[in-house]
């Protein structure tokens, strides 16, 4: 049976680039204890200052206080804090001790960001991606994207991934790049990262050619429940990379892509009909009702 394959660009994921969430950074358990933060807030130690904030955010040895919270890391961001910048403006963006305000948390994980810190570099480009806050501009955030991932922040990384995979954006497409800034995510159990990254593998694109890499990976990427990846591998076992064909558990994942909302994978159930039959499609849909999506530390990593 001849298939048409569709181009690679088809498989990137459903959604391009998510809106990461926006996590407030954590101050260390060693960092001071809960007395030395009051002295030293007392005193107008910033550090000290975004300590107690903290403390009152997490109601960690003092009641929950948004109030308190907000104040201290007022406090703290007026003297220069990134840790407390970047958490001021997850405030504004929940509205929490205060109303929300997404123009005037962009304003906050601008300053943050500007003084290093990867997380908020982060949260400003998943702002500047999609207009949350401030003119939206793809661009400038690729530029905070590459500066969070250089940093080592997994979320980054993907973002950054995906822009050299698809050559959006401005970035000239480089497989070898977005192999480069996938392989920690993906090693980490992101399951998009897992599957793009596979599918780099399977094709040999910007990396040496490993079918058997691939599909560790794209069965990972599946296993957890990414649409994107069931779908990757779904047509991995119908066209046997990597593994024995076998349209059954083809379809089994084609099934589950779908029903995750997945539209490929319908074309793939068309495009792959003529090797099945309607015992061996029941037997498909009976192993896709038991699947049961698992745990990035519940699968091997590949």
């Amino acid at each position: 049976m001849k298939v048409k394959l569709l181009p690679l660009s088809f498989l990137v994921p459903t959604a391009y680039l998510a809106l990461f969430c926006v996590n407030p950074i954590a101050a260390k358990a060693t960092d001071m204890t809960l007395a030395e933060a009051q002295s030293g807030a007392e005193k107008g130690d910033a550090e000290a200052e975004f300590v107690l904030g903290k403390a009152y955010y997490q109601g960690n040895g003092v009641p929950k206080d948004y109030s308190k919270a907000l104040l201290y890391y007022q406090k703290a961001a007026a003297q220069g804090n990134a840790k407390a910048e970047n958490n001021l403006a997850t405030m504004y963006v929940n509205g929490e001790g205060v109303n929300k305000d997404p123009a005037e948390a962009v304003k906050w994980y601008r300053k943050a960001a500007e003084h290093g810190a990867a997380l908020a570099q982060l949260n400003l480009a998943s702002r500047l991606e999609k207009g949350d806050g401030v003119k939206a501009d793809p661009k400038e955030a690729a530029v905070w994207y590459e500066k969070a991932a250089i940093q080592g922040v997994p979320q980054a990384q993907l973002a950054l991934g995906e822009l050299y995979y698809t050559g959006m954006v401005g970035f000239e497409k480089n497989y070898g790049e977005a192999a480069r800034w996938l392989a920690n995510p993906a090693e980490q159990g992101n399951a998009e990262a897992q599957n793009l990254l596979g599918i780099l593998y399977q094709k040999g694109l910007g990396v040496p050619k490993n079918l058997q890499k691939a599909f560790g990976l794209l069965e990972n990427s599946a296993e957890q429940g990414n649409a994107d990846g069931q779908c990757s591998l779904g047509l991995t076992y119908c066209l046997g990379l990597g593994v024995k064909v076998n349209f059954i558990k083809g379809y089994k994942w084609f099934i589950i892509s779908s029903k995750g909302g997945n539209t490929l994978a319908e074309h793939y159930k068309i495009e792959f009909k003529d090797g099945m039959t309607p015992e061996r499609y029941k037997e498909a849909e009976s192993m896709a009702d038991a699947f049961k999506p698992r745990t990035p530390a519940e699968v091997k990593t590949p």
